[in-house]
């Protein structure tokens, strides 16, 4: 084609090169962040382990599952057992003269069996009473540990021989005697000293004392009196 006089066309522009961006690309952004995630997790992960073996006593870094061997330590089974036995001991041995033992709202203590006692008498000696077998004459005090005023009656009072024979008190004996143990009312607090007078055959073999207050269906107080012949 001819232009004539006419100069060609210019070529067209080049456009200009795209600015170049610095950074990352969004895929190794990515890449990096899960990296840091995970080192980050990684830290916190090794972070606990690391406190749980510093705060294990003794640098035990395991805690056993084992049952506690018997006999070790200061709670072991064999140490319960012995004090077990112990309190059972206790409990399982009788009151004896110079203990003092309750029953209801009374409180005793016998302080003195005296046996084979031939008579009894008043304080002027003219009066006298007699055993069929021989007395056996004990010293008791008692206290009203309760809330209301009980009368202390000797004729609730029972001895006790080695084949379980019992028996009661003689009346006659303690008015003669002055026992004051017959028939007496104590205030709560107040306590009185009287004698029990109890008429046994010779030659029995003497076990215990069973005192009760005056509230028949409370259980009696058991005193040992074994060794008095």
């Amino acid at each position: 084609m001819s232009y004539g006089d006419h100069p060609p066309p210019p070529p067209p522009p080049v456009p200009p090169n795209p600015p170049r961006r610095d950074g990352l690309t969004t895929g190794s952004k990515i890449g990096l962040g899960c990296g840091i995630a995970a080192a980050v997790g990684f830290m916190l992960l090794f972070g606990g382990c690391m406190a749980v073996i510093v705060a294990a006593p003794g640098g035990d870094t395991v805690e056993s599952t084992d049952p506690p061997q018997a006999g070790s330590g200061s709670g072991s089974g064999s140490d319960r057992q012995d004090t077990q036995e112990q309190q059972e001991d206790q409990e399982d041995t009788p009151a004896g003269i110079g203990d003092t033992v309750e029953s209801g709202a009374f409180a005793f203590t016998v302080t003195g069996v005296e046996t084979g006692v031939a008579e009894v008498s008043d304080d002027s000696g003219y009066i006298t009473e007699t055993p069929d077998g021989r007395y056996v004459v004990v010293a008791v005090t008692v206290e009203n540990i309760g809330d209301e005023s009980g009368y202390f009656d000797s004729s609730s009072q029972t001895l006790v021989d080695v084949d379980d024979k019992q028996y009661s008190t003689d009346t006659a004996a303690e008015i003669t005697g002055g026992a004051e143990s017959f028939l007496n009312e104590i205030n709560p607090g107040n306590e009185v000293e009287g004698e029990l007078v109890f008429d046994v055959p010779a030659g029995v073999e003497l076990d215990r004392l069973e005192l009760r207050d005056f509230v028949s269906f409370d259980e009696s107080a058991v005193v040992d009196v074994s060794g008095e012949r």
